[in-house]
């Protein structure tokens, strides 16, 4: 009975610790006696004990997905890397143009320090690589609620090689249901800080925008230039697999932009809506191709 007490106390404990982010290394509890007196003190080890009341760190990310290859995805997904660090995926739609999302570019301006990886499956590999000459973002994204999270980038050099492919940008209206397809090197652990190495794939479905919508009040706002995708609680994107493809039958139909928590049992995965942006995306990849 006092062992479960400690580990149901712990639990919440270690829980609130992953939410603000605490970085406790001891907890000393103060147990009771028969009488329900003050009585010892335990002292517990954080680390160890979280691996008997947590869930385990190894769930993979695309949550619910496997690994895959970018070959077996067909090629079309590129690594956007700045100051040669990864920050997020991006979807090659012809050989000098790559989609990706606009928080990408948040704090990270410069055209010059943007290298676009291709061909790659595992974040060591290098690839197939090309500086990026320049990028446009929606004038219409807004940070503060992600509204029209889109960017199209422009590469120096064009990019065509073996086992190289594109995306066409989505032509139809997605219903709810509809399975599509995203793919990323997202993270794999709760408590993780950075991307993994090993590219995954997941496929999840299009969720109503009004149910979206009733999830994420008051908390977040869902517009019009979004939709929403997952398996509640079991299929999801997640962090650091921004900016890649939500795929449906060879099309680009959305971009990977933000959620709440990943794989969460309320909050869907969010996307860029790239029927709905695909005005803004074919303007600027005219007015990029000017340029060259």
């Amino acid at each position: 009975m006092e062992w479960h007490l400690v580990c149901c106390v712990l639990a919440c404990t270690l829980v609130s610790t992953q939410v603000y982010g605490q970085e406790q290394e001891k907890i000393v509890l103060s147990l009771p006696d028969a009488s329900g007196q003050p009585g010892k003190n335990l002292t517990l080890d954080v680390a160890q004990l979280a691996k008997i009341v947590l869930p385990s760190p190894h769930e993979t990310r695309v949550i619910g997905g496997h690994v895959t290859t970018n070959t077996k995805l067909g090629g079309y997904l590129t690594a956007l890397l700045y100051e040669d660090d990864f920050v997020c995926g991006g979807t090659l739609l012809n050989e000098n143009i790559v989609l990706t999302a606009a928080h990408c570019f948040l704090g990270r301006m410069k055209a010059s320090e943007w290298i676009v990886a291709a061909g790659i499956s595992n974040l060591n590999q290098k690839g197939i690589r090309r500086h990026v000459k320049d990028f446009i973002l929606s004038e219409q994204f807004r940070e503060d609620d992600m509204n029209m999270d889109v960017a199209v980038v422009l590469l120096k050099t064009p990019l065509k090689a073996k086992n190289i492919g594109t995306l066409s940008l989505c032509s139809v209206t997605l219903k709810p249901g509809a399975e599509l397809v995203v793919s990323g090197w997202g993270m794999t652990a709760p408590r993780g800080r950075g991307p993994h190495n090993l590219l995954r794939t997941v496929t999840v479905p299009i969720i109503h925008k009004k149910n979206c919508r009733a999830a994420y009040q008051p908390t977040a706002k869902i517009t019009d230039s979004m939709i929403c995708a997952a398996v509640l609680g079991r299929k999801d994107a997640c962090t650091f697999d921004s900016g890649g493809p939500l795929v449906f039958k060879k099309q680009v139909c959305g971009i990977v932009s933000f959620g709440i928590g990943c794989a969460s049992s309320r909050y869907p995965g969010v996307y860029t809506d790239v029927m709905y942006v695909k005005p803004f995306i074919e303007k600027s990849i005219k007015a990029l191709l000017a340029k060259r």
